[in-house]
């Protein structure tokens, strides 16, 4: 059972992960011809936060100078949470572009650092430019990414995830509060083409932004075409 921790609170043993997607797509019209390229996705929910707790009497157990963070009361009017690149938006973050085209190969072992933002751009976060987007005690805010892929049979890899989180839902923007979990066994669901661009349009892309598109073909999953591994 994957699990997700948020370091320091209320619950050490962390939260039970209830889905997890792993996908890509294509940007193309970026005014920044920079941030074209192939992007991936990752998508967490969780369990409630006191699923796991044995009674109630727990929540009057807290510590008030621990502040919101440590405060089961607080994290329970928010029930559960959800980390993800496309909940809100398409986001995701760049694994490589056509100067130096996605190879499928060299995954194993990879890791991404993701929204390492400088002192400038912390001192006023655009939301907007981020990865991913967080519910968490409210929508919050994540940044300082560390996403490590390890392949451990066929096409299942193992994810090794870390960053950190701001309570941007109450104007604080300083990202002091980690988080980790590792996804044990997940498997590509392929690059999601858009229902904009034609057959061949997503070929180009394919061809432009992956290296060894062969290893590629299109699918039509749930009425959505995707380019799955062979």
């Amino acid at each position: 059972m994957d699990r997700i921790y948020f370091v320091d609170n209320p619950w050490p043993n962390g939260h039970r992960i209830t889905s997890f997607h792993w996908e890509a797509h294509f940007k193309y019209e970026a005014a920044d011809e920079k941030r074209n390229g192939l992007y991936f996705d990752l998508h967490i929910e969780t369990a409630d936060y006191y699923e796991e707790d044995i009674d109630d009497e727990d929540d009057e157990d807290e510590d008030d100078d621990g502040g919101d963070w440590q405060a089961k009361i607080v994290w329970n009017n928010y029930h559960r949470c959800t980390l993800s690149s496309q909940e809100w938006d398409n986001k995701g973050f760049l694994v490589e572009s056509e100067h130096s085209p996605f190879d499928l190969t060299a995954l194993d072992g990879k890791e991404y650092a993701v929204d390492f933002l400088t002192q400038k751009e912390l001192e006023n976060p655009d939301l907007n430019k981020t990865a991913f987007d967080v519910y968490l005690l409210g929508h919050d805010a994540s940044a300082f990414h560390s996403i490590h892929f390890t392949k451990i049979e066929g096409e299942c890899y193992r994810i090794d995830w870390k960053g950190k989180l701001a309570q941007a839902y109450v104007g604080d923007y300083e990202f002091k509060y980690d988080f980790h979990t590792t996804i044990s066994s997940a498997v590509f669901n392929g690059i999601y083409i858009p229902k904009e661009i034609s057959d061949k349009q997503a070929y180009e892309f394919l061809e432009r932004f992956v290296q060894m598109p062969e290893l590629f073909e299109m699918n039509w999953r749930n009425r959505e075409r995707r380019f799955m591994i062979k």
